[in-house]
């Protein structure tokens, strides 16, 4: 949200060694033109306001470590081993339980990953990929193949669909894996 106010605009020393400053020492002036002077000495401060949807959690050590794991499988273009850690780091999944589901599952992840790579074309920018739409997508299969997502990771993805529609406001060109790696790779912090 952008909160716009009229501050005050301090007089600078400039005007008034100059002699341009707002203020006279003649007489009093008509209620218009003292209006005309306040305009002046005011002007539109705008203020970028975040708004807190109640999301607030904190991931533990393991809950980082699959976190990170999980996003470096799916920088690397690794959509199977993605999907494969998603049911092996579950707390409960009941895929394993049919024949061929884990692979179904994987299969399903990494297509996924896939499409998002296959957008490179156009640039992993904001603007051109729906992280929405694809982790729609991951939900859906989770709720298909009965892959539980953590409470935790749950309250990441819904941070991540938040934190996507406001940075696709403020900088669509921004690239999501040029972004994403430091964090990934380790050097930056979760």
């Amino acid at each position: 949200m952008v909160k716009n106010d009229l501050v005050p605009v301090p007089e600078s020393w400039f005007s008034f060694l100059t002699g341009s400053n707002t203020f006279s020492n003649e007489g009093k002036d008509d209620g218009a033109k003292q209006q005309q002077k306040q305009k002046q000495k005011q002007k539109m401060r705008h203020t970028i306001v975040f708004l807190d949807a109640g999301i607030a959690n904190s991931l533990s050590r393991d809950d980082q470590r699959n976190l990170i794991d999980l996003f470096r499988a799916v920088i690397f273009n690794d959509g199977d081993r993605a999907g494969r850690l998603m049911v092996e780091r579950a707390k409960y999944e009941r895929c394993s339980e049919t024949p061929g589901g884990v692979d179904a599952f994987a299969h399903g992840v990494e297509e996924i990953v896939s499409e998002f790579h296959e957008r490179r074309k156009e640039g992993l920018t904001l603007g051109a990929v729906r992280i929405g739409g694809l982790l729609s997508r991951v939900l859906d299969l989770c709720r298909v193949h009965g892959v539980e997502i953590d409470p935790a990771m749950a309250s990441v993805v819904i941070s991540t669909l938040v934190l996507e529609g406001l940075g696709r406001s403020l900088s669509p060109e921004m690239n999501l894996i040029d972004f994403a790696k430091p964090f990934v790779l380790g050097r930056g912090k979760v």
